[in-house]
């Protein structure tokens, strides 16, 4: 699969990467790995996870998989959302609090913390679980910039990439959201991964700033239930047009989709 450097970084990633937003919902911890390794298979080298994702158990997942071979890959794992009730370490634990969300909306919402010091406690956790010294790019999790104490953060950030523990950082939200960063041209706006779609093109609002789609994701969910459905294949064609010089995520249950992602590039 080809890879690119995201702008302004030295990072090179796949053309697609791999989001681990829904791996969860594969009860098996078999059939997660092997959806992980599927997704490595068709040529992904960059995986998207966060504390949030599956109550802590994607990042272990990942970990699991990641371990022995960190260098093959990049990975992003982001602060500012945390799980309800702290992380969860098995399936049954998740599924358990998923089900009981059902009735108690506020047991599966994310607790919502912009301190330094959780962002630093979590980011540690995080290491701990993805079993790695260090994470390619570290986002703030759908910030608010009228919440965010963003000095603070920076001067946390340069800190904890002088230790090692990150190479970048960056944002990840709605478009909107980050408009109003990139509108003061924040330097916590390096590297930005958002929402976008082949029809709505949402993301525009990024290109207006005179930016390059970096991580853009967003494509097939997008087009679920169209009038006119068109393949998975034909869909990332399009949507690797659509963001040229960066990385689209995909998020999938089915090992089936990621298979012939690899004939994309032939």
């Amino acid at each position: 699969m080809k890879q690119v450097v995201i702008e302004n970084t030295d990072i090179r990633v796949s053309r697609i990467a791999f989001g681990t937003g829904s791996l969860h919902h594969l009860f098996g911890k078999r059939q997660r790995q092997q959806l992980l390794e599927t997704a490595a298979s068709a040529g992904i080298t960059h995986f998207d996870t966060a504390p949030y994702y599956g109550f802590g158990l994607a990042e272990t997942d990942l970990g699991e998989f990641l371990h022995g071979r960190r260098t093959a890959f990049t990975i992003t794992t982001k602060v500012g959302l945390y799980p309800p009730g702290g992380a969860s370490w098995n399936h049954f634990a998740v599924w358990s609090r998923k089900a009981l969300g059902k009735v108690y909306p506020g047991m599966v919402k994310p607790r919502i913390d912009w301190s330094v010091q959780c962002a630093a406690t979590g980011l540690n956790a995080s290491l701990r679980r993805l079993k790695t010294d260090h994470v390619d790019f570290l986002f703030l999790h759908e910030p608010d910039i009228g919440v965010v104490n963003s000095d603070e953060f920076l001067n946390w950030l340069e800190r904890e990439r002088r230790h090692g523990k990150i190479r970048c950082w960056g944002l990840a939200g709605l478009p909107e959201l980050l408009e109003r960063w990139l509108a003061v041209d924040h330097p916590l706006s390096q590297v930005l991964q958002t929402r976008d779609s082949l029809d709505r093109h949402e993301a525009d609002l990024i290109l207006r700033h005179g930016r390059q789609l970096q991580l853009t994701y967003g494509y097939l969910s997008s087009r679920r239930g169209a009038a006119q459905p068109e393949s998975t294949n034909t869909l990332i064609r399009k949507a690797l047009a659509r963001n040229p010089y960066g990385s689209i995520l995909i998020s999938t249950r089915r090992p089936d989709r990621l298979n012939p992602l690899a004939e994309l590039f032939e």
